[in-house]
């Protein structure tokens, strides 16, 4: 092996840290896909037909909390983030089919990979295990609310949630606002 070779790597291990991990791919997000967006959608219509009378009140519920995430430390923004994401892909996994035509298992593809970027994120950052003090009372609503609400009440707010948690939660987190 060229001496000029091992020198290289040296180097490049030197100044990128750890040549293994993978880089936080947040720019991804910045805009996001139309067609992603028309997936999701088509499934949150499909929902809408036979939605409860109760769909909007569950989803206030979920939600429910002021000021806006975009106000969080960008470092909470991304926890957040992860936690709604992980969320919506839990309950994708339980509903939807292995069909590839089936909009519910093409949303599930396309929150999995979110969800993927978003763990490479918080890795790569070296962010926290433990919440801060502004982030604790937004995640233990959240879990409340998954605790408490009926599987019809978590469905109808999930599926609610869809186009907010790609548009606001990543947006927010993807633009640093």
């Amino acid at each position: 092996m060229d001496i000029r070779l091992v020198v290289l790597s040296i180097v490049l291990v030197a100044v990128s840290g750890h040549p293994h991990r993978r880089r936080c791919p947040m720019s991804r997000y910045k805009s996001l896909s139309t067609e992603d967006i028309t997936v999701i959608r088509q499934l949150q219509n499909d929902h809408e037909k036979n939605m409860s009378p109760n769909a909007i009140k569950c989803y206030r519920r979920m939600v429910r909390h002021k000021p806006s995430g975009c106000d969080l430390e960008p470092n909470d923004r991304l926890i957040l983030t992860l936690e709604r994401v992980s969320v919506v892909v839990e309950f994708l996994e339980n509903v939807s089919t292995s069909d590839v035509s089936d909009p519910g298992f093409k949303s599930l593809l396309i929150f999995l990979k979110l969800k993927d970027d978003l763990l490479t994120c918080k890795e790569s950052s070296g962010i926290s295990e433990f919440p801060s003090e502004q982030l604790k009372p937004w995640l233990k609503h959240l879990q409340i609310f998954l605790d408490t609400a009926s599987p019809d009440c978590l469905q109808d707010a999930v599926l609610l949630s869809l186009i907010p948690v790609l548009v606001e939660d990543v947006g927010c987190w993807a633009h640093g606002k």
